[in-house]
């Protein structure tokens, strides 16, 4: 295979941390084994010029097959993000679009200079800021793209005012922005080859855009992950529930306690891993449905540590009621953990009925019934879970790091092909 010279704009990107930023770490250290890349990035920390974390890396490992290239998003880019910095945090969205004009001017400097192949546009996956590398006359790819998202007002019931707010605000946002904005059209239209990151998304690209897609998770599985065949042994005692996640709105860890406080068995602990504004009303909702005692809360642990503690879990179960594809699931499939989710989005993709439980979108009332349910019968048939973690298994070869890197190849190959016959618009949706 050629060895190709590949541009990539990631902007969020770091060595340590989970998320968007370690979704394209993962992406571009795999493709460094196989590519030359020239990488674009603004942030490794917490807000956009914080890179304290990936400069110290960069020098203390440095890799020949990766020029990496730091963009400042300017006076005006920092003078906004500071609004975001205080809590507004839609005003990163202005700064970003300034930071990707930078971002530009960078690309613009080392195509002078070196001879790239193709260029990717990688993230964030958010489809509402495309970036400019569409305007540059080489090869593009676009994606994974994500953040098409419209949640389904039942999993709305019960937040508060200012959550249902923001959800009806950000669902009028993408409905204008993708039916209306010139930019964003431009970008999937001029883009050689799109991806998205869930297959919701690859739909709502053919409707709004006209254009096929190929369907790729941001997400990569955990590297050196190995399934502990031997927590399966006598775990009746008590089944080892794993949740993850912020401690927000979003990630809805109330549907979960609810769930638990109807199931009658005690033979189980759940494992709570995270913190954030909600720690305190959730422990005190544990507290009132009796369920403290079967409950460990573990806080905010290093990466390493709640890994751990993933790879000891019988059944990872997540509730958020609006993700693309968290890297939770994909950490649960590395280490061969069974899932338990809400039947929608990423994790409908990537979560099936041998490898987890999937719950139909409800009202909350049915869903905690039916979540209940499952949990009931999981931890009165243990060997159930113990055939689901080895499903789990198998179900990760199709993210295996060298099926990744394949799709990636085939991707720069049929833009490579589609800007030299200037035929824009071809594409396939893979199932």
């Amino acid at each position: 295979m050629e060895r190709k010279k590949i541009l990539i704009s990631a902007y969020a990107l770091s060595p340590v941390k989970g998320s968007e930023f370690g979704a394209a770490w993962s992406t571009i250290t795999n493709l460094a084994t196989q590519h030359d890349l020239w990488v674009l990035y603004g942030i490794s920390d917490d807000h956009m010029g914080d890179t304290l974390t990936l400069d110290k890396y960069i020098k203390q490992n440095p890799d020949p097959s990766i020029n990496f290239i730091k963009v400042q998003g300017g006076r005006l880019a920092n003078c906004i993000n500071l609004l975001n910095k205080a809590g507004a945090g839609w005003f990163f969205y202005p700064a970003y679009y300034l930071w990707q004009k930078k971002a530009l001017t960078a690309a613009r400097e080392i195509l002078s200079e070196v001879p790239i192949d193709v260029v990717h546009q990688l993230g964030p996956i958010g489809f509402r800021e495309p970036g400019f590398l569409w305007q540059l006359d080489k090869p593009m790819v676009w994606g994974p793209i994500g953040g098409m998202i419209t949640i389904d007002n039942r999993l709305l019931e019960g937040k508060p005012f200012i959550t249902r707010l923001k959800a009806t605000v950000k669902t009028g946002i993408n409905y204008m922005q993708l039916n209306h904005s010139s930019r964003i059209r431009s970008a999937f239209e001029k883009a050689g080859v799109l991806v998205a990151a869930t297959r919701t998304g690859q739909r709502i690209i053919e409707q709004k855009f006209n254009r096929k897609s190929y369907h790729m998770p941001e997400t990569w599985l955990k590297e050196h992950a190995y399934n502990l065949a031997d927590k399966f042994e006598n775990i009746s005692p008590e089944v080892q529930l794993v949740w993850s996640g912020s401690h927000i709105d979003r990630k809805n860890l109330q549907l979960c306690l609810h769930a638990l406080a109807k199931v009658k068995a005690g033979n189980w602990c759940l494992n709570v891993l995270g913190s954030g504004p909600l720690t305190p009303a959730w422990k005190k909702l544990a507290r009132e449905l009796k369920l403290d005692t079967h409950i460990k809360w573990h806080g905010h642990l290093d990466r390493d540590s709640a890994l751990n503690i993933m790879k000891g879990a019988h059944l990872h179960i997540i509730t958020s009621i609006a993700e693309d594809n968290p890297n939770v699931v994909f950490e649960a499939l590395s280490f061969g953990v069974p899932t338990l989710t809400i039947d929608h989005f990423g994790m409908a993709d990537s979560v099936c009925n041998r490898c987890g439980v999937r719950i139909t979108v409800a009202e909350n009332k049915v869903m905690m019934v039916n979540m209940a349910a499952a949990i009931t019968r999981l931890l009165a048939d243990t060997e159930m879970l113990k055939k689901m973690a080895a499903a789990a298994l198998v179900c990760a070869l199709a993210h295996h790091r060298e099926k990744r890197l394949a799709m990636l190849n085939t991707f720069y190959a049929e833009a490579i092909q589609i800007y030299n016959k200037q035929e824009v618009g071809a594409g396939y949706i893979l199932t």
